[in-house]
């Protein structure tokens, strides 16, 4: 049972009733939950907790009476926060205390979720590492997390639940199981990440009882039954009236099965899942926005080009012909961002490839796991190429700003950020045509094109068109000014905003769940 203290929070927001909204804005009283793991700037890691701290303040604006609930970190910086109540609850057969507190982010109240036993200490930041067995400590904290939240949706009474990728699938198990009746709607932000962990782990565990459901328990199992599995993602997808990704690419690949033959990442296992969705008209997809800090006019595009020059001219003081064409690269050194420079073809592999091109140099940035580390050392000495294994924002500002082409080898991406800040910088992308790069890049080759693409049906074929679009980037850049100047200029002006994502979460994902 909860013992529940709430103090009024001055942040609360008060909204009109519905005839007054219908009145003001055509469109029915809406109230949203929007719950997320991370939330800038109280909490960052990934690309999450940018869509939590920039698509709410967006949706407030199109009149959606929105709340964020978050974790209260113990790393988190919180400026002022109001306290708002204090409850106990049973979880894993003892009892926990939970403060929650209110903060203000651009006029949208965030709810804080502090709890001494899963967000601090070791637990102090959204995401940690369990080496024994996979996504262990996380599946404990935020089925915790989903369980404090059922208690504050009782409290504030929305018509409508939003949760992010796996981590809250349990709380649409917990709503499910309680018969609660506010609508349910999923984000899925990497389909990778789905919660698995082996039914003989969680013995004994809360989140048991889910799968014990005679109603929800179902959905719980991973489809592959050799895993002997439960998948919280699959649990969220499922009992969602309405799921979305971040991407309209991205929607439609998670529908097809991955096949690693042409480096195609698909629905990693939920396939049929997306599929059942779509065909119901219960998955689509939205691509983010970007928080941009500038108008595009045509006189900051030459103030832009100048920053370029001089900032190329910072990065090629490594490099023995400095006046080349510069290919850079920021991002993880991980599987998804970074395999395909990896990958041999003819003998040697993707990297040593392109810095065997005549006229190219590279700058790399990038930290992440060990392997690929050791990799872009192995290349340090080359007159045309420059690493730095290191988290440095400073750097990757550089390179983003002054290469003449950013890279973007991604097996898959969801939406992707870095495309949209090169294209902001004048760096046109060159991208790998999978997801949401396929919707914010156009090929140079096409009518208002703003990047470069490769892409294949074989690995191969892939590799290869890989090495061959930087060649018809650099030939590009050398011989046509004037062309390649257009193209920068082209992709300084697109705009991703979140108000336009914002009107297509109201439009295509909130007021069809209500009737509107």
């Amino acid at each position: 049972m909860f013992s529940f203290i709430f103090v009024p929070s001055p942040h609360r927001s008060i909204i009109g009733d519905d005839a007054s909204r219908r009145a003001k804005t055509g469109r029915p009283y809406l109230k949203v939950l929007y719950i997320a793991a991370e939330c800038k700037p109280f909490s960052k890691t990934g690309g999450v907790g940018d869509v939590a701290g920039e698509l709410p303040p967006a949706l407030k604006r199109q009149d959606i009476d929105i709340e964020v609930i978050t974790p209260y970190y113990g790393s988190a910086s919180v400026e002022n926060p109001e306290p708002t109540g204090i409850f106990t609850m049973p979880f894993q057969g003892k009892t926990e205390s939970v403060e929650t507190y209110t903060a203000d982010m651009d006029g949208v109240p965030v709810n804080l979720v502090k709890n001494p036993t899963y967000f601090e200490g070791d637990y102090a930041t959204p995401y940690v590492n369990s080496p024994a067995i996979a996504f262990r400590d996380d599946i404990l904290r935020f089925s915790f997390f989903s369980e404090t939240c059922l208690q504050l949706i009782k409290e504030k009474g929305p018509d409508i639940v939003h949760i992010n990728d796996w981590v809250l699938g349990y709380l649409f198990g917990r709503m499910a199981m309680a018969g609660m009746p506010q609508k349910r709607v999923l984000t899925v932000h990497n389909i990778g990440y789905q919660g698995n962990i082996g039914k003989e782990s969680i013995k004994g565990w809360d989140i048991e009882n889910i799968l014990n459901d005679k109603r929800v328990g179902k959905f719980f199992n991973d489809p592959r039954r050799k895993w002997n599995s439960v998948n919280a993602l699959r649990l969220g997808l499922e009992l969602s009236d309405m799921a979305n990704t971040v991407s309209p690419t991205y929607a439609q690949e998670m529908t097809q099965p991955e096949d690693q033959r042409r480096y195609f990442e698909g629905g990693k296992g939920l396939d049929a899942v997306a599929r059942k969705l779509r065909k119901a008209k219960k998955l689509v997809g939205i691509t983010n926005g970007f928080q941009y800090d500038f108008e595009p006019t045509d006189e900051k595009f030459e103030q832009v080009l100048i920053e370029k020059a001089r900032m190329k001219e910072m990065l090629s003081k490594d490099f023995s012909q400095p006046d080349d064409f510069l290919l850079g690269f920021v991002g993880r050194a991980v599987e998804q961002k970074f395999k395909l420079l990896t990958e041999e073809i003819d003998g040697k592999s993707v990297l040593a490839h392109l810095l065997d091109l005549p006229g190219v140099n590279i700058a790399v940035l990038a930290t992440g796991l060990p392997e690929y580390e050791t990799f872009m050392a192995r290349f340090k000495g080359k007159p045309n190429y420059s690493a730095t294994i290191a988290f440095d924002r400073e750097k990757a500002r550089q390179i983003s700003v002054g290469s003449d082409v950013f890279l973007m080898p991604s097996l898959f991406e969801p939406c992707g950020i870095t495309q949209m800040e090169s294209l902001s910088n004048a760096t046109p992308p060159l991208v790998r045509w999978t997801g949401g790069l396929v919707d914010t890049v156009k090929a140079h080759s096409s009518a208002g094109g703003t990047g470069f693409g490769f892409d294949g049906k074989t690995r191969a074929s892939i590799l290869r068109n890989l090495i061959q679009s930087v060649k018809e980037a650099a030939s590009f850049y050398q011989s046509d000014k004037a062309g390649f100047k257009e193209l920068q200029r082209r992709g300084f002006m697109q705009r991703f905003s979140w108000e336009a994502a914002a009107c297509r979460y109201v439009e295509e994902v909130y007021e069809p769940l209500l009737g509107g």
